[in-house]
């Protein structure tokens, strides 16, 4: 083999293996799970994104953009699985909220939630109770007396504590916080309004495929 056809193979090589590194950093862009949220891992054949988050949280409407995107194109493997955090007042409320649209169709729920950040950080309406959320959600053509019937069922209140035990088996700090098929934690740059989002949880799905 001549000096420039060995030098050819060493190039092809090195580009094929190369091509097979991430270029996200550990601990700057992405930790490794430690395996304690195993439990909560329903899918076997599927790629699992978790976001923890809260229609009340200023940093989850930012992200929102980068987090629709991705869902315009996302991997037919991937399924996404939102976790409405209930820590604090309000917040309590809108987790209720997101879980009872839920109970309506996964449809309702999705057409809301982009609604419902909008309401909330754009057109800074002040939900006081949960009256206030139905007649605000009425006006967005929701079904009012289904969401009422769900709002403080069984069901969602057991979604309720679901995401409280979630929280502490993720050990989650803040939201929004978005976990990859249990292997990985994506950690957000805020410093940019978290542009870029998309492509970084793509490459944590390739990564968590390997």
């Amino acid at each position: 083999m001549t000096n420039i056809a060995k030098l050819l193979l060493i190039t092809l090589l090195f580009g094929v293996s190369s091509s097979s590194f991430s270029s996200l950093i550990e601990n700057k862009d992405y930790v490794v799970l430690e395996g304690h949220a195993k439990a909560y891992s329903i899918y076997k054949d599927k790629i699992e994104v978790v976001e923890f988050f809260s229609y009340g949280c200023p940093y989850c409407y930012v992200v929102e953009d980068e987090i629709s995107q991705w869902l315009a194109d996302k991997p037919e493997n991937v399924v996404f699985t939102r976790v409405a955090i209930p820590r604090k007042g309000k917040w309590i409320e809108y987790a209720r909220l997101y879980y009872a649209l839920g109970m309506i169709s996964p449809q309702e729920q999705a057409r809301i939630t982009t609604l419902m950040y909008s309401a909330i950080h754009e057109q800074k309406l002040n939900f006081e109770n949960a009256n206030e959320i139905f007649d605000w959600a009425e006006s967005e053509h929701v079904d009012r007396s289904l969401l009422e019937h769900y709002y403080y069922s069984n069901e969602v209140t057991e979604k309720l504590a679901q995401a409280v035990e979630m929280s502490h088996a993720y050990q989650l700090k803040y939201v929004p916080s978005i976990y990859v098929n249990n292997q990985y934690q994506l950690l957000l740059d805020s410093s940019n309004h978290y542009q870029g989002t998309k492509d970084k949880l793509n490459e944590l799905i390739k990564m968590s495929g390997e």
